[in-house]
């Protein structure tokens, strides 16, 4: 159609508009005291509370001892079924006593020849609770024949142990004579000297004997063996010779 007008294109008529969203109103809690807007501070309520807080009274402080436990109160006895209208009359004074009646004694039903299990009161009403040889509550090893006396097994240890220490002591005994030195007489050294004399000898014959060129381990050794054994018969005799002289000189 020649008469209609169409308007002018535009990038605006494309772009959808906005909505408008409506948003609830902002949470105020109802603790919170109203405050005119003009006089509240920056800081108002942020972190540490009201800025006023009211003093306690000391009335309402917490009292000593309140919260300890408390024992009821101690009521007096009074006696409801007393039909009496009378008092009592009061307790003589002095040494004399009143009259105490005389026990009954009863009879019991057991028959002759049994024993009566013992009993103990063990509760804390009085009953009395009937038990048996092996409970511990029965006090028997105190009641036996040899109660308080050394065991048997314990004495013949102690002997055991006596007789022991007495054959140490007599070992002891001979060990030390046998150790004590002896005074040698003169003939008892000469025999001596002349015994180790005649070993010495043999020794050296011994040792004459051998090879000059000793290239085996075995000869070696008895080479060996056999100088250590002339060195220390040496030093023997010459000892019990000095020793001879100086008992001849004294």
């Amino acid at each position: 159609m020649a008469g209609e007008l169409y308007p002018q294109e535009s990038i605006h008529n494309f772009i959808e508009k906005k909505v408008i969203i409506e948003r609830p109103e902002r949470y105020v809690s109802k603790f919170r005291p109203v405050v005119i807007e003009e006089c509240r501070p920056t800081n108002y309520m942020k972190t540490m509370g009201p800025t006023r807080v009211d003093v306690p009274i000391p009335t309402n402080y917490l009292k000593k001892h309140s919260k300890e436990p408390q024992l009821p109160e101690i009521k007096q006895h009074v006696r409801i079924n007393c039909t009496c209208t009378t008092k009592k009359p009061a307790v003589p004074s002095g040494p004399f006593l009143p009259p105490v009646s005389i026990p009954i004694k009863r009879k019991t039903t057991t028959p002759k020849g049994t024993k009566q299990s013992p009993c103990v009161v063990d509760t804390n009403k009085g009953h009395k609770e009937l038990h048996n040889r092996n409970s511990g509550l029965v006090p028997v090893y105190i009641r036996k024949k040899d109660y308080g006396e050394v065991p048997n097994y314990l004495m013949r240890r102690k002997a055991k142990h006596q007789k022991a220490l007495e054959e140490y002591n007599i070992n002891l005994k001979k060990q030390e004579e046998h150790e004590t030195m002896k005074y040698l007489s003169d003939k008892e050294c000469q025999a001596i000297i002349e015994d180790l004399k005649k070993k010495y000898n043999e020794l050296n014959v011994e040792y004459q004997r051998l090879p000059f060129i000793i290239d085996t381990p075995s000869m070696k050794t008895r080479k060996v063996r056999l100088e250590v054994e002339m060195k220390q018969l040496e030093d023997d005799i010459k000892l019990l010779d000095r020793l001879e002289s100086i008992c001849k000189n004294k």
